[in-house]
Formats: C-alpha cells, structure tokens, sequence
C-alpha cells in the first residue's frame, strides 16, 4: 500500500505520516525540507520517500505529478498550506498570493491529478486538508479564509461528480480548528480558542477518511461551529470570529 502526502515535514501532515506507516503504508512525503520527517524511527525511516518541491510554484507541481506517475498510489493527502493575519492595510499582498498559489493552485492541479488517476482504476482515497475556516469569514484572516472556503467548494463539488459516476474514489475534507502547530508562529498570530493536539487530528483524519466520511470535523466545539455556521448570516459569523486570533504587533 503506498501513499503520497505533501506537507508532511510537520504538524498534522507529519502525524497523518505517521499513523499511515502504523497502518503499514509506504509513503512519499512532499515538502520543501525534511523538517520532523528526521526525527522518525530507522524502522519508519525505511517506509519513507522524501520528495523535495515547493508546491506554491506551479512548474513545481507538474514535475510532481510528472515524476509520480509511475507509482500505483492508494491514497493522496494533500495538506500543504499556512495562513496569515494581519490588518488589511499593512498585510503583504505578495504572501497572501503566494498563499493562494499554495493553498488553493497546488490544490487544484494536484488534487484534480490523483483524482483522475484513482478514477481510471476505479479505487483511490484523498483527502484534502482545509479548515473549520471555511465554515466562515474572518476579519483579518480574510484572505487565509477564502483559501479554505474555495478548497471546500472545490472537494464538495468532486464529491458529487464522483457519485455521479458511480466511482468507488472516496475523497474526503479535513476541516480541523486551531491546532496546536506552529501555523500560530508562521501566521503571527495567537488562537483565542484553546488548541486541539496535532496528534489526535492527525490519528482521527486518517481513521476517518479509511472510513470513507466526507466532512472531518475534529472537536466537540468546532462540529457545533459547524453546525452554527449553515443557520447565521456571514455578517454575524465575521463579528463573532472578529476575536478568535490575535495579531502579534
């Protein structure tokens, strides 16, 4: 059984890795470093491809898929991303393109790629990495958010194309809210809501998505913010969300 993931250097990639190779899968993990992937066991080592890319270049992701394409994959995880917040008068626009080009591009050209292999052999799981952000919008995260609402939409909609087709390709949407990873440092920011361990969403993203379930929402809170968000206009939810994260100054 093989699989590939990228982002799989550190937080909820590196344990969704790690519960694969427990589970006896042989994985590529993508990033553009090593990162915590060093720090496996010599016995999960030996389960371990590392593939270097930085997937926010678009080139980058075609020479992914080109040079995978010999490899009879099981299972797709794509998980790279980050965020940002900041006051939309100071944020910079050149990294929340780079964001959308990672968060959202990387997503679209890989996640269609696999999709499309799985379908031909009629077998293939994916699931995508996304955020209880796409439940909503936020002020100050604005941009980070919309990532995640397009990668939403986007798996929704393949979901529904797949059963469609009657194809026995399951994907799946991890919609995770704060993690205790360092998305808080590489976005500049501090969680007003206490943090889930990235070994418990990792352990339960993978159960889950084995499991064929669609919508992955870890943590009793954010499953009723979930729930919250199909009953309130946006207009509410970004004045409730107007204190979830504070900006570093």
């Amino acid at each position: 059984m093989k699989a590939l993931i990228t982002g799989a250097s550190s937080g909820i990639g590196y344990e969704m890795a790690k519960e694969l190779i427990r589970l006896g899968y042989d994985l590529y993990c993508v990033s553009r470093k090593e990162g915590d992937l060093i720090n496996l066991s010599d016995e999960e080592k030996s389960h371990v491809t590392f593939m270097s890319y930085d997937l926010s270049i678009e080139d980058e992701c075609f020479r992914l898929i080109d040079d995978t394409k010999d490899l009879d994959l099981d299972i797709y995880i794509n998980n790279s991303g980050y965020g940002d917040i900041g006051y939309i008068n100071t944020t910079d626009i050149n990294k929340e393109i780079n964001m959308v080009k990672l968060n959202d591009i990387a997503t679209l050209i890989l996640t269609k790629e696999y999709i499309k292999r799985f379908i031909k052999k009629d077998k293939g799981r994916v699931l995508v990495t996304a955020s209880a952000a796409a439940f909503g919008a936020a002020p100050y995260m604005s941009c980070y958010y919309a990532t995640k609402a397009f990668v939403f939409s986007l798996m929704h909609g393949y979901h529904r194309e797949l059963r469609n087709m009657k194809s026995k390709v399951k994907v799946s949407i991890l919609c995770p809210g704060p993690v205790k990873t360092r998305f808080e440092e590489k976005a500049n920011t501090k969680f007003m809501i206490k943090p889930i361990s990235q070994e418990y969403v990792g352990k339960y993203a993978i159960k889950k998505m084995l499991k064929g379930k669609l919508e992955i929402v870890p943590g009793f809170t954010i499953k009723l913010t979930h729930l919250f968000s199909h009953f309130v206009p946006k207009r509410i939810i970004t004045k409730v969300l107007n204190k979830s994260a504070s900006i570093k100054e």
